[in-house]
């Protein structure tokens, strides 16, 4: 609905969520914060409502959207649930989070770069081609997916049919690297939940940020929680967080508070909550 909605006849609306949406499709209901904060910026507009969106949405609902609203996150749950639900340890997950927020920093830095330029008259936005004004685009899968291939069907395939499928080959190379990067993306997800989304995704790193000072949390209660000798949580855990370890309220960068932990815990010791501490 969040990306078709407007084919069901749902009106495009002026709101802007902090999931990833790609700009490019015309069916769209609702803006994307991370491809509104791009836009802005490298047109030389301060994006004052895409941060105020990213910076509260993560300091009120932490992950939340990237666990109950992202697009490419319900692709990405598809997937895994019948993958192999591979894990990897703490440590490396908060290296994969460092990556993301490493990635969210440096198109941040290209997208300042072409903003500035733009805005003393000394344009660069050229060198980038068609990723000029969303220069993340050509690692986004739900940007490639929903937006790239749209267009590439409705303009060319669509209108003159199958019998043109072969020129396919002669698609520019950015086609055949987003194609790529959209199937890695999507079958990483058959050996280790959610891997784009903990290591790539700029916005789940920013998010991630925010999210460790979250009002809503996960909270593992530790009189009803049964330690050690259970671990029933961690073991649905897509993200692999030591619920256990941490219990309490759950300040982890990757948690998106997909609550998978709390349909498995035999005590109900697990559920959402607001803290202001």
């Amino acid at each position: 609905i969040l990306i078709f909605g407007g084919a069901l006849g749902i009106a495009a609306s002026e709101i802007v969520l902090p999931v990833m949406i790609p700009a490019g499709n015309p069916y769209t209901t609702v803006m994307g914060a991370w491809q509104l904060l791009e836009i802005m910026v490298t047109a030389a507009i301060f994006p004052y409502l895409a941060i105020a969106v990213i910076a509260l949405g993560s300091l009120i609902f932490g992950r939340f959207f990237c666990g109950w609203v992202c697009p490419f996150g319900f692709i990405s749950d598809l997937v895994s649930y019948i993958g192999k639900k591979g894990r990897v340890s703490d440590k490396t997950n908060i290296s994969l989070f460092k990556i993301s927020l490493f990635i969210a920093g440096l198109f941040l830095f290209i997208d300042f770069s072409i903003g500035y330029n733009e805005a003393v008259g000394t344009s660069i936005a050229h060198y980038f081609g068609d990723f000029s004004r969303e220069p993340s685009s050509i690692i986004d899968p739900t940007s490639s997916m929903f937006s790239m291939l749209f267009w590439y069907f409705y303009w060319r395939l669509y209108p003159q049919g199958l019998d043109k499928l072969s020129q396919i080959i002669k698609y520019p190379p950015t086609f055949w690297i987003r194609l790529v990067i959209v199937i890695i993306a999507i079958v990483s997800n058959y050996y280790i939940p959610r891997l784009w989304c903990r290591t790539f995704c700029p916005l789940g790193g920013l998010m991630g940020l925010g999210g460790q000072y979250s009002l809503l949390r996960v909270f593992v209660d530790p009189k009803n929680c049964l330690g050690e000798k259970c671990r029933l949580c961690e073991k649905r855990c897509p993200l692999n967080i030591p619920l256990v370890s941490i219990r309490g309220d759950i300040r982890h960068p990757q948690c998106t508070m997909c609550l998978m932990c709390a349909e498995a815990c035999p005590t109900n010791a697990i559920r959402l909550r607001i803290s202001l501490t």
